[in-house]
C-alpha cells in the first residue's frame, strides 16, 4: 500500500524521527509456526520482486524526508522465518512449531533449532546469497545500488541473535557475516542486532564486548514488560500508571 507507506513516513517525519530500523528479509517457514506473510524469499534463491520494489520505495521515501535506514537481514525469531527457515532449507528437517502464545518449552525448542544456523554451512551460504543479492540490487525508483545508497546507514546481521550453548560458533558467524556484508557494501556500517544483556545471562550467554568485536557499533534492546521488570497492572493509579508512563512500551 504505497499510500499508507507515504502517510506513515510523513507521520514519522512529523515526530522528528530521523532513522528507521527496517526488516529487509522475510523467509517462508512451514506451518503451523506464526510468521509474516508474504515472504520476500518464499524458497531458497527465489525473491518476490513486488516486495523488493516496496523496499525500494521505502528507501526513496526515507531519503526524501532526510531519514536514514538500518536494514535487518535475518532473525533469531520465527516471525519472519529467519534462522529457522535457513536451517530447514539446508537440512530438510522441520522446525519445531512456534504458534502465537507459545509455551516456554516451545520457545526453548525453537531457539535450540535456530542456533544450529551458526554451525550449518549450507544455511549460512543461503543467507549470504540473500545478503549479496540485496546489496547489489538496483533500486527501481532511485537507480542506485543498495550498496551505494547513502540512505542506508547500516546493515544489521540479524534481529536478536543469541548464542545459547553455541557461543564459539555464534561469534565465528558474527565475524564471518560482518566480513561478507563489508565486502558487499563497503560504504556502510555493520551492526549485530543483539539484544545485549538480558535477565538470563547464563542461558542466553551474550557478551556485549566479545559479541560486538567484529562490528561497528553497539545497540541493545530493552523489553521491560516481557522481562517482567514492569507490570502496569501493579502501578498505583496515583502514580500515573494508567496513562502509559514509565517503561511499559517494550511489551
Amino acid at each position: 500500500d504505497a499510500g499508507r507507506l507515504e502517510r506513515e513516513l510523513d507521520r514519522l517525519a512529523a515526530l522528528s524521527v530521523t532513522n528507521l530500523r527496517v526488516l529487509g528479509a522475510i523467509e517462508e517457514l512451514p506451518p503451523p509456526s506464526a510468521h509474516a506473510q508474504p515472504a520476500v524469499q518464499p524458497r531458497p534463491g527465489e525473491f518476490d520482486e513486488a516486495l523488493l520494489a516496496g523496499l525500494d520505495r521505502l528507501l526513496c521515501g526515507a531519503r526524501d524526508r532526510g531519514m536514514t535506514v538500518v536494514l535487518v537481514l535475518n532473525n533469531m525469531w520465527q516471525w519472519s522465518g529467519g534462522f529457522a527457515s535457513y536451517v530447514h532449507w539446508a537440512t530438510g528437517e522441520a522446525p519445531p512449531p512456534m504458534r502465537s502464545g507459545a509455551s516456554d518449552e516451545e520457545w526453548q525448542a525453537h531457539q535450540a533449532y535456530a542456533t544450529r544456523f551458526y554451525s550449518t554451512p549450507a544455511a549460512r551460504a543461503l543467507y549470504y546469497r540473500y545478503v549479496r543479492m540485496l546489496a547489489s540490487r538496483l533500486n527501481s525508483c532511485s537507480g542506485r545500488r543498495y550498496a551505494d545508497d547513502p540512505t542506508i546507514l547500516a546493515w544489521e546481521l540479524a534481529n536478536e541473535a543469541r548464542p545459547l550453548a553455541a557461543v564459539e560458533a555464534y561469534r565465528a558467524w558474527v565475524e564471518e557475516a560482518a566480513a561478507v556484508v563489508r565486502s558487499a557494501a563497503p560504504s556502510h556500517l555493520v551492526a549485530l542486532g543483539s539484544e545485549g544483556p538480558t535477565p538470563w545471562p547464563r542461558y542466553v550467554r551474550t557478551d556485549l564486548r566479545a559479541d560486538h568485536a567484529a562490528v561497528d557499533y553497539v545497540a541493545v534492546h530493552l523489553w521491560p514488560q516481557n522481562w517482567l521488570w514492569y507490570d502496569p497492572r501493579l502501578v498505583p493509579p496515583e502514580s500515573g500508571g494508567d496513562g502509559g508512563g514509565g517503561g511499559g512500551g517494550g511489551g
